[in-house]
């Protein structure tokens, strides 16, 4: 017998619901069990109904969907975000792990975000712990969530020297020499750190400006960092990571 999960809609704006509800109708194992416009709704709801699967708009009546949701103790559902928000919480989102679908709604991505579901089943709370602390707290704070066997990792960027990639893998080497496989591909580790003073500077390299130590010219050059590693530099990328350097 197929398995049916049940889901709760927070959201205040009705034809967000319908639009929500619509693009659900294509998932016969999914049933949308409740809906609610604001937080007090969205508490009962939840407490109630104990759903698989929550979406929820990050700003409704009465306040932040965060601010609700870090009072529980533990999220016992999957969370999937919707937002208006870009720059900074788009970001957010992505250090954490979180997954959010951008208004208006695009189905492709709706279909990626589903997909992502059925596959998995974990605890949201950590997650959404370390969302609310890198929103709140300054930059040179934040953590990035990096998937492990066992579940995430929490590291504070700050603390990643490069990272290497192995095809879909990619490795954080990490300034107390721990090593770190996770898999994602090096392309989406560095949109997750681009603002965070990453340079791409090779096909297989991402490295942090902060622990550049010298650079070695040549057709593109090699970068040293301050663990001792040395990492090419590809003649395409040559004159991005020389402007960075010099703060173009």
């Amino acid at each position: 017998m197929r398995k049916i999960y049940t889901v709760v809609l927070i959201e205040d704006e009705r034809q967000a619901r319908e639009e929500l509800k619509h693009l659900l109708a294509g998932y016969p194992e999914i049933q949308v069990i409740g809906e609610a416009r604001d937080l007090d709704d969205a508490d009962r709801l939840c407490r109630q109904l104990h759903p698989d699967l929550v979406f929820c708009d990050v700003m409704l009546p009465g306040g932040m969907s965060f601010d609700w949701l870090a009072s529980l103790d533990t999220i016992d559902f999957e969370l999937i975000f919707i937002t208006s928000f870009q720059d900074f919480a788009i970001r957010a989102f992505r250090l954490a792990a979180l997954d959010y679908l951008l208004k208006p709604i695009d189905p492709k991505e709706f279909k990626a975000a589903i997909g992502r579901f059925l596959q998995k089943n974990e605890d949201q709370t950590p997650k959404l712990k370390q969302l609310i602390y890198n929103l709140q707290s300054p930059k040179e704070k934040a953590k990035i969530a990096l998937p492990t066997l066992h579940g995430y990792l929490f590291v504070e960027i700050k603390e990643v020297i490069r990272c290497e990639s192995d095809n879909t893998y990619t490795t954080f080497f990490l300034r107390d020499k721990r090593k770190i496989l996770v898999s994602k591909t090096l392309k989406d580790v560095e949109t997750m750190l681009e603002h965070h003073g990453f340079c791409r500077v090779h096909n297989s390299h991402l490295i942090n400006l902060d622990y550049v130590t010298e650079y070695l010219k040549g057709e593109g050059g090699q970068v040293k960092l301050s663990d001792g590693s040395v990492v090419d530099v590809s003649r395409r990328r040559k004159e991005e990571f020389l402007g960075k350097v010099r703060g173009q």
